[in-house]
């Protein structure tokens, strides 16, 4: 009997809070515990996850898939030295990929759920294109990933603002007038006065009725992210994914979960800096131990 996997995907703001390296030790902790998991570079146009694993150079690729070379993502699964964990490398030979076109994006989406897996973990790019939004949005556990700077929670919270305007903005795709006011309250200057999503609803709900409204509302609510702070060096170092909770509920009527977090491990980062596989670090990090935490939670 097949078994259609449970998808994650950890996304963030910008680049360098650690999001790949969050997204491996996921995997690896997933299939640590017995199941077939799979992890995936969706990072069109920057993938690294393979140099992560310690494979220099992937056989396969997604601009293969892409490219139809392969009839399917399981084809280009590779496996690796961790029990039960295999990967998809990303476009990392030829940027094709980093702006996929629409039928692209859509056809890597559509067969994430044929993957032989229990766990497809995917790890997407950095910034908030739309093709990086919407294979979040897909997903059932939206991971996001920042770091206590005080620019990178500004990120992430951008991050999950226009995830939010995203998904609406798909849902009002058939109504122009509700797409014109969603384009309009994305500015946060806006004529409207629209400042929050609270707002936005308000002001739907005014032209378009309650129950248009409601709708929206529910669907929205359905987008409940969880947030993990990496490269935490000290207790106060947690609030950060608290602040990204608090703001969302306020000013997105979203709510976010407040995970925690993974310690700072210098091993950690000289490993990478090397590029020696991560999973070596495996019996001596704390990283490596609150990421397990973090599995935990998450399933």
């Amino acid at each position: 009997m097949e078994i259609t996997p449970q998808i994650w995907a950890v996304g963030g703001g910008k680049g360098g809070v650690g999001k790949s390296t969050v997204s491996t030790l996921l995997a690896f902790w997933l299939a640590r515990m017995g199941n077939k998991t799979i992890l995936m570079d969706v990072d069109l146009g920057g993938a690294n996850i393979h140099t992560f694993m310690g494979i220099k150079s992937p056989p396969r690729t997604l601009n293969d898939f892409i490219a139809k070379r392969y009839d399917s993502l399981e084809d280009i699964s590779i496996e690796t030295e961790v029990e039960n964990l295999r990967i998809i490398c990303g476009a990392c030979d030829i940027l094709t990929l980093a702006n996929p076109h629409v039928a692209q994006k859509t056809k890597i989406i559509q067969n994430l759920s044929k993957l032989n897996a229990k766990y497809v973990v995917l790890d997407l790019g950095a910034g908030t294109s739309f093709n990086v939004l919407d294979f979040f949005l897909v997903v059932h556990r939206k991971i996001i990933v920042l770091t206590p700077q005080p620019i990178s929670i500004q990120n992430a919270y951008a991050f999950v603002r226009n995830a939010v305007f995203r998904r609406l903005s798909r849902l009002s795709s058939q109504q122009p007038y509700l797409q014109a006011l969603i384009r309009t309250a994305m500015d946060t200057n806006n004529e409207l006065r629209v400042k929050t999503i609270r707002d936005l609803y308000q002001v739907i709900e005014d032209a378009r009725g309650k129950n248009v409204m409601n709708d929206l509302e529910h669907e929205i609510g359905k987008i409940q992210p969880q947030v993990i702070t990496n490269m935490i060096t000290n207790p106060k170092d947690k609030n950060a994914g608290r602040v990204i909770q608090i703001v969302s509920e306020k000013y997105l009527m979203i709510h976010p979960t407040n995970l925690g977090g993974v310690v700072y491990d210098k091993r950690l980062h000289n490993v990478i800096t090397e590029m020696i596989p991560l999973t070596t670090l495996v019996k001596s990090s704390d990283a490596f131990a609150s990421v397990y935490d973090l599995v935990m939670k998450l399933i």
